[in-house]
């Protein structure tokens, strides 16, 4: 039901201007059929005037309808991007608590997202970083490629000990 009531507009405009260039040829046509331009004037005021603002709303509904689905449109893709975003950062939409590791006040992220700096990435609690607006986060997969190194300081990326079987690797998050 939604969807019709949103083509209407268009619909309506097309009506409101070819009901206007109907009035706009009557007119016309009226006053061609006079020499006389005091019998010619009421013709023209009646239709062209006429014909000429329906015309004008016409059009008007048309950029209207034009706006509504360019505003759909852009919700649309609005939505999409907060749901990739959402899936890169793997924060989850509005359960409104705070992942473990976020920094108190700061942007909430989880245990697997850095802080992107100039030059290099931090951990969100790291020193250098507090304070600061305007800071990317993102994985550290995402910092690495995007040529930052990890931080000195926080050490964002620690080496896993092997006790056992286990085999040693990178580990994130210590």
């Amino acid at each position: 039901m939604k969807l019709r009531w949103n083509k209407m507009g268009g619909q309506l405009g097309l009506l409101f201007c070819l009901a206007g260039l109907i009035f706009i040829w009557v007119g016309w046509n009226g006053a061609a059929s006079y020499n006389d331009l005091r019998q010619q004037f009421p013709w023209l005021i009646s239709g062209g005037i006429t014909g000429l603002a329906l015309v004008i709303i016409g059009v008007g509904l048309f950029v209207v309808q034009s706006q509504r689905a360019d505003r759909v449109q852009l919700e649309a893709n609005l939505v999409e991007l907060r749901r990739i975003l959402d899936r890169m950062t793997g924060a989850s939409a509005g359960n409104g608590s705070e992942p473990a590791g976020a920094v108190p006040g700061g942007p909430a992220v989880s245990p697997e997202i850095v802080v992107a700096g100039p030059n290099a990435y931090h951990r969100p609690s790291c020193r250098l970083v507090q304070g600061r607006e305007g800071l990317k986060t993102m994985t550290p997969e995402a910092a690495e490629s995007s040529g930052l190194a990890p931080c000195r300081t926080c050490a964002p990326v620690a080496l896993e000990v092997s006790l056992g079987d286990e085999p040693a690797g990178p580990r994130r998050g210590v």
